[in-house]
């Protein structure tokens, strides 16, 4: 996104929003008899001959007996300083160094060493001397990273809530190692694609928003299976129903990234450009330009002609009166027999006819012509590359124009 805050503004972000899930401030290893390898804060309770280990999943409590061996957290640093030293400077180096440094329970070296591999890998890869078996491997260890990303009572929630909570780590502050363990487990998550797409439409933060709509297109590109295109057009309907640019922006970006930018994909939303509501025209051309398909031109310039034609007011929303200009006249509709001392009396039944006019109106705004040619005007200078001028009525003969000339072959010298 472009709109990252100023190093001042993250600062106080970082100051204000603390992380839920912060390191442990000690990480010592107890090791014991069973195998079994306890990572965190160590307190030998000497009276009950037991030691309290605080995990971060809970207190564990071990009998003093079933203890092998405890390393303490300066220890524990010293060996990972040392692994560095004898470590090489590759991805898959420090790579390796971040899996140590998780299992001795030194989150904030893990960060910081995953940090530099997955620059590393990145670098690679613009270059196109990246490994893919170390990506599938950095892949998998940033899946196994929940624990250092929710807290343990969001964990066991339900699926609505997991996701939730994990949507609500994606902060501006965060490094690109978190931000990616953060996707891949909102990628794997299970049965999530209605909480994402919940999530895509009504979290009030845009970046977060952006966040889970490139969960559901990583999911539906991992699964490759039924479902996957309405994922896909979930993220294309974003680019027009999402009121803040930003996120249209980065539903298009995700779009191209993924590989859905297709002709099929520009007749589904090619519908908006007769839309009742003139920003949802004008926002599906701003789509076609950032989609940048050339299958938009033709759908433009037919629709350039009646551009304001067919447009609800304001969509009903405007402010509404009416008048109403009627007369009445009294008339007896029927009667109704009764009887009193053997004589019978007719009692009228009365009713009012009313006739006149009514005139409701409704005071709305609603989007010129103009405006909305404009704005497909600047999606075919876009696309095309050149400027089809100012009046749509001369669009077409422009467009018969364009592919005459790249239907002509080229001439070449008469020998």
């Amino acid at each position: 996104m472009s709109s990252r805050p100023t190093t001042f503004l993250r600062l106080l972000l970082a100051a204000a929003v603390p992380c839920a899930c912060t390191a442990m401030l000690r990480a010592d290893e107890v090791r014991l008899d069973d195998g079994r390898v306890l990572v965190g804060k160590v307190v030998h309770k000497t009276a009950d001959q037991v030691y309290e280990v605080e995990t971060r999943d809970g207190l564990v409590v071990v009998p003093e007996a079933k203890v092998l061996q405890i390393r303490t957290d300066a220890e524990l640093r010293v060996k990972l300083a040392e692994a560095k030293e004898s470590s090489g400077d590759t991805p898959f180096s420090f790579l390796q160094l971040a899996i140590d440094a998780r299992s001795y329970g030194l989150e904030p070296e893990m960060w910081r060493y995953l940090e530099i591999a997955i620059q590393k890998q990145n670098r690679l890869e613009e270059q196109q001397q990246a490994n893919d078996a170390l990506s599938r491997r950095i892949t998998e260890f940033l899946a196994r990273l929940e624990p250092e990303i929710m807290p343990l009572r969001w964990r066991s929630a339900d699926t609505s809530t997991r996701v939730h909570q994990l949507v609500q780590q994606v902060r501006l502050t965060n490094k690109l190692a978190r931000e990616l363990a953060i996707r891949e487990l909102l990628a794997r998550e299970a049965n999530a694609d209605a909480a994402l797409r919940r999530e895509a439409r009504r979290n009030t933060l845009p970046y977060r928003r952006v966040a889970a709509l490139e969960a559901l297109a990583q999911r539906a590109r991992n699964e490759q299976a039924r479902g996957q295109d309405q994922q896909f057009r979930f993220v294309l309907r974003t680019m027009i129903l999402d009121g803040d640019e930003d996120v249209r922006n980065a539903a298009a970006r995700i779009a191209r990234e993924h590989g859905q930018v297709t002709e099929e994909a520009i007749h589904y939303l090619a519908g908006g450009l007769v839309h009742q509501l003139g920003k949802v025209r004008v926002r599906t051309a701003e789509a076609f330009a950032n989609l940048g398909h050339p299958a938009a031109i033709a759908d433009l310039v037919a629709a350039g002609p009646s551009a304001g034609a067919g447009l609800a007011a304001a969509g009903g929303t405007g402010t509404r009166a009416h008048i109403a200009i009627v007369s009445q006249q009294a008339y007896i509709r029927d009667f109704d027999v009764e009887v009193a001392q053997a004589a019978f009396i007719a009692d009228p039944k009365v009713d009012v006819l009313q006739s006149g006019t009514v005139l409701d109106v409704t005071v709305a705004g609603v989007f010129e012509e103009r405006t909305i040619a404009r704005a497909y005007r600047r999606a075919l200078k876009q696309l095309a590359g050149a400027d089809p001028g100012a009046d749509p009525m001369r669009w077409r003969n422009w467009l018969a124009q364009r592919e005459a000339s790249a239907a002509k072959p080229a001439a070449t010298d008469g020998r």
